[in-house]
């Protein structure tokens, strides 16, 4: 009997290490996250097509918008974190001789977000969305 309970802990042990758990984050998630620490997104309609923050990365393309008139984001929604993960490397190794524009980068889940702002208008608001993604589930 020992032994039986031994083997189907082991068996539930194995299978719950198995299992994906992955969180994956949705468009309408974000937005919501953003809309609950009271930033309105507005759609970017006017877009540099030759901007690193327009470009596809990974073959996702971003949804890019605007908010305080100062600041932009660009969100990138894979289909994993992994695939996240290449697209920042595909970024990373695209940008890696060109001169941009200061911004912030985040990577949570399969989301990867980069914020562009002046210093001077940097919104603390976007790290705190995004830490919370972290939690989505």
């Amino acid at each position: 009997m020992r032994k039986m309970m031994m083997v189907v802990f082991l068996m539930c042990f194995i299978i719950t290490g198995c299992t994906d758990d992955e969180i994956i984050v949705t468009s309408a998630q974000i937005k919501d996250s953003f809309e609950s620490h009271g930033i309105q997104l507005s759609k970017q309609t006017k877009t540099n097509p030759e901007s690193v923050f327009s470009r596809t990365y990974n073959h996702v393309s971003p949804e890019r918008y605007l908010f305080d008139d100062k600041q932009s984001i660009s969100i990138y929604i894979f289909t994993s974190s992994k695939e996240a993960k290449k697209g920042l490397k595909d970024f990373e190794d695209n940008t890696a001789t060109a001169d941009v524009v200061s911004h912030s980068k985040y990577q949570v889940a399969n989301i990867l977000l980069f914020h562009v702002a002046d210093d001077a208008f940097e919104d603390e608001r976007v790290k705190f969305v995004m830490e919370g993604l972290l939690v989505t589930k």
